[in-house]
């Protein structure tokens, strides 16, 4: 399945569609563990997020523009967490919470369903907004740390693979992790 994605993503980079920026890299994050491409270099934010279970959590947000489309990583970190189920109930309450914003908003979810990405398991939505945008969101777990990845694009105008399928975990050493079927909290 991934291979078929790579497959469109080469393909989707040749084609001539004004919406194909020239200028996307590979940004890295070390502290936070992991690569994503992005059109440029991002705007960071800390912040802080509220759980499941009212705690406060810190999280980092990257933002990027590539035109009228938007792309967003937020990283919230949960290491510290006093619960296992707070960290494993993390993926269901980011999920919850998109649902409840598009129905809030008057957008449809059309897609809602697990996903892996390099062999971490998470959540994948697609949603038609109000205006026919379109948004999609994977968010996945790992060791302690969830991932969510979120790019809105105008309608009319394609979703960039590069970013949907770039995500990558790194070690401590900032070398990509080998992964096979990670369990939610490892």
């Amino acid at each position: 399945m991934r291979i078929i994605v790579y497959v469109l993503a080469s393909i989707m980079m040749f084609a001539p569609l004004p919406a194909l920026a020239q200028d996307w890299i590979n940004y890295f994050d070390y502290e936070q563990r992991f690569s994503v491409n992005l059109p440029g270099e991002s705007t960071i934010e800390d912040t802080t997020i509220v759980s499941l279970r009212d705690g406060t959590y810190p999280a980092r947000v990257y933002r990027a523009n590539d035109g009228a489309s938007s792309y967003l990583v937020k990283v919230v970190d949960y290491t510290e967490a006093g619960t296992l189920g707070e960290v494993r109930g993390s993926i269901a309450w980011e999920t919850w919470r998109y649902r409840r914003e598009a129905q809030e908003t008057g957008g449809q979810v059309t897609y809602d369903g697990y996903t892996v990405i390099d062999g971490i398991q998470g959540h994948q939505l697609q949603i038609t907004n109000v205006d026919q945008s379109r948004t999609y969101i994977g968010i996945n777990l790992l060791k302690g740390r969830l991932y969510v990845l979120e790019a809105s694009v105008p309608e009319g105008l394609p979703l960039s693979m590069l970013f949907q399928v770039s995500l990558q975990m790194l070690d401590e050493n900032g070398d990509p992790l080998e992964i096979v079927n990670v369990i939610l909290d490892e």
